[in-house]
């Protein structure tokens, strides 16, 4: 996946929580935009059990864009 469509996902207005598909079935949830750091070839993303406010992460793991295969909204 290109960093820039990662980018625009985590920038749109209002935000809309989704889930980051990779190629080996593991995905993680995305319910704040400040939990992931976009790089050119990978992305951190934090990683959280709870529903904190301000977020934040119990630990961190590094995604590489090319074994993304696509980002679904978590539904409601």
């Amino acid at each position: 996946m290109p960093p820039e469509d990662l980018w625009e996902r985590l920038r749109k207005q209002p935000f809309e929580p989704f889930e980051i598909h990779l190629t080996d079935g593991t995905t993680y949830e995305v319910r704040h935009p400040q939990l992931v750091m976009v790089g050119r070839r990978s992305a951190v993303v934090g990683v959280s059990d709870l529903e904190e406010q301000p977020p934040f992460y119990d630990r961190a793991t590094t995604v590489a864009l090319v074994h993304i295969v696509r980002l679904e909204p978590i539904a409601a």
